[in-house]
C-alpha cells in the first residue's frame, strides 16, 4: 500500500465469524481516521492486508455503506465517505438529548447494582488515563465509548447506545480529531460523571453533559484538516451549529 496510510490491524476473537471482525477492523480504521476521508478501497487491497478472501471483505464493504461510512459508486468502487458536519451535529444534538435523560436514569440505579455500575466506571476510567499517559488516542477512543456503553448498560438501555452509535459516525471522526488536544480535560469531565452518579447530583447532569459534548473544540479543529475530508467546508468562523 506504498504511499497510502497504513492499516491498523486488531486482534480477532476467534468465537466471531471473520466477516464480523473483517467490518470491524475497517469500521474501526475509518473512524479512527486511518483510512481517510475520500480514499479509494479495493476489495482485492484490503482482502490482501487482512489475509482474508473478498467474500468478508465485500460482506463488510456493504454493510460499511448501510452504515454511511463507504460510498459505493458504480464505475469507481468504494470510498471512504466524506465527514459531513450537518449530519455530525445532528447526531450530536440526539445524543445529548438522549445522554441527559441516561445520566438522570443512572443516578437512580438501586444501591445494589449500583456498586458495579462505579467498579465498572472506575476501572474504565484507569484505562483511559493509561491510554492518555501513552498518547494511545485510538485506544481512548474506544475506552471513552465503552465508558458511555457503561452509563446505559447501567439503566437498560444498551440497544439506544447501539442505536446511537448507528448515528454519529460522522461526529466520532471529528472527537478524533480533537483528542490530541483535549484528551485531558474529556477524562477529567468523564471522572467528574463518575462523582454525580455516585453522588446522585441530576441538577449538575445539563450543565457538566453540555460541556462535555461541546461542538465548540471541533469548530477550532476542522480547519487543521485538508478540506477534500469534507462533504461541504464551512467558511471560517462559520462551522455549522
Amino acid at each position: 500500500m506504498a504511499n497510502e496510510e497504513a492499516l491498523h490491524l486488531y486482534s480477532r476473537d476467534r468465537s466471531k465469524p471473520i466477516h464480523r471482525w473483517v467490518y470491524e477492523v475497517l469500521r474501526l480504521n475509518i473512524i479512527q481516521l486511518h483510512l481517510k476521508p475520500g480514499r479509494i478501497l479495493s476489495e482485492t487491497e484490503m482482502a490482501d492486508l487482512l489475509s482474508v478472501s473478498r467474500t468478508p471483505v465485500r460482506e463488510a464493504f456493504i454493510r460499511l455503506a448501510e452504515d454511511g461510512l463507504l460510498d459505493i459508486l458504480p464505475q469507481k468502487g468504494s470510498i471512504v465517505s466524506l465527514i459531513d458536519l450537518e449530519q455530525a451535529q445532528e447526531a450530536r444534538f440526539v445524543r445529548l438529548a438522549v445522554e441527559k435523560e441516561i445520566l438522570k436514569e443512572a443516578c437512580t440505579v438501586q444501591l445494589s447494582g449500583l456498586k458495579n455500575v462505579l467498579k465498572d466506571l472506575e476501572e474504565n476510567l484507569e484505562w483511559q488515563e493509561e491510554c492518555g499517559k501513552k498518547t494511545a488516542y485510538d485506544q481512548l477512543l474506544v475506552a471513552d465509548n465503552e465508558f458511555h456503553r457503561i452509563l446505559y448498560r447501567s439503566c437498560g438501555k444498551e440497544r439506544v447506545w447501539d442505536a446511537i452509535k448507528k448515528l454519529d459516525y460522522n461526529y466520532d471522526r471529528l472527537r478524533v480529531m480533537t483528542l490530541p488536544l483535549v484528551s485531558g480535560r474529556i477524562i477529567g469531565e468523564h471522572r467528574e460523571i463518575l462523582r454525580v452518579v455516585e453522588g446522585r447530583e441530576i441538577e449538575r447532569i445539563e450543565d457538566l453533559l453540555s460541556r462535555h459534548l461541546t461542538w465548540e473544540i471541533i469548530e477550532g479543529v476542522v480547519f487543521e484538516y485538508p478540506r477534500e475530508y469534507f462533504k461541504a467546508f464551512p467558511v471560517q468562523g462559520n462551522v455549522v451549529r
